[in-house]
């Protein structure tokens, strides 16, 4: 299976299905901390899209 199958059938999970995966993934010890953060970030929901965020930098 490739990254890109791996990814589309992570995106067609429920949304509950890939928070439970994130928790899952943010709790494996060989993953650095700083991943870890962000996985944890995007499980609450706080991460912003990228074109959303220059957007906002281009405004400010």
């Amino acid at each position: 299976m490739s990254v890109a199958e791996l990814l589309e059938k992570i995106e067609a999970l429920p949304n509950s299905d890939r928070v439970a995966l994130l928790q899952k993934l943010s709790e494996r010890d060989e993953i650095p901390a700083s991943l870890r953060e962000s996985l944890a970030e995007a499980a609450r929901g706080e991460l912003m899209d990228l074109d959303d965020a220059l957007q906002e930098l281009d405004r400010a």
